[in-house]
């Protein structure tokens, strides 16, 4: 499941009401707009552009037409001296008029305004993950270990090619892991792969990809499903999802990340 495919479930939960059986309890739930925020900014690829959106009432059914916002104006500014502006393409997102590339070790800033609504994030792209070694655990899951740098944090998921250019590729990370000394190896592991792949027949199919995130990452892959967001309100449930953009009533991402090889064990 991609960054993007996430924040876009999170942001319908605000649309689904938090008493499955409205015919016995007939509640006016309070509705409140939160402006949505995503971008990925991935080291060596063109920067795809920030996509900038709005939650709808209750019990509204999802339209990217009705949650789009055209008239933000923003920019990015790169390691504090280079000006970006983004302008209004389509369906909520924006982009340079001129294509660039997103470089690693860069720090990347956001600001935007939609009306008197200002938005802030900032986020520093990764360095490719150095990965040391790579290991088949009985076909149960793969790891790998990775050199790991201060200010980033890292994830793995199985592939499994199909044929063609076609694979299967797990859908979320196990884990998201951080060091806290420096120089420092990590244990990096992906979920538990999935019947009938996980037996000897396919040992010699399996592949690993580690990814490097900005830090914040980890904040929000460990509070992405606080209260149980995609089935209830927003609100509900143990607590927050953490973001990295900051303004009033403003959710989502802006985050940089560096894609490492496929590896086979």
């Amino acid at each position: 499941m991609s960054i993007r495919y996430l924040i876009i479930l999170i942001a319908i939960s605000f649309i689904i009401p938090a008493c499955e059986n409205s015919s016995e309890v007939n509640v006016e739930l309070p509705y409140q707009e939160f402006t949505v925020i995503y971008a990925q900014l991935s080291a060596g690829k063109i920067f795809d552009g920030v996509t900038i959106t709005h939650t709808l009432p209750l019990g509204s059914q999802y339209d990217i037409r009705k949650t789009e916002i055209t008239n933000a104006v923003a920019y990015i500014l790169v390691d504090g001296a280079q000006v970006v502006p983004l302008h209004y393409v389509v369906n909520g997102l924006y982009k340079p008029l001129t294509s660039f590339v997103i470089e690693e070790g860069k720090t990347y800033e956001l600001f935007a305004e939609i009306g008197s609504k200002s938005i802030y994030s900032k986020t520093t792209v990764p360095a490719v993950p150095n990965v040391l070694d790579v290991v088949n655990a009985n076909n149960e899951y793969l790891s790998a270990d990775v050199n790991a740098n201060p200010g980033e944090a890292y994830g793995a998921v199985w592939i499994i090619p199909e044929g063609g250019e076609s694979s299967l590729k797990a859908d979320d990370f196990h884990s998201i892991e951080t060091a806290v000394h420096f120089p420092s190896h990590l244990l990096i592991r992906t979920k538990d792969i999935p019947a009938p792949y996980n037996t000897p027949a396919y040992s010699g199919y399996l592949n690993i990809q580690v990814y490097a995130f900005d830090e914040a990452y980890k904040d929000y892959f460990l509070t992405k499903t606080a209260g149980n967001p995609i089935n209830n309100t927003f609100t509900s449930g143990g607590g927050k999802v953490s973001w990295n953009v900051y303004g009033e009533n403003v959710i989502g991402l802006f985050i940089g990340l560096a894609e490492g090889s496929v590896i086979h064990p």
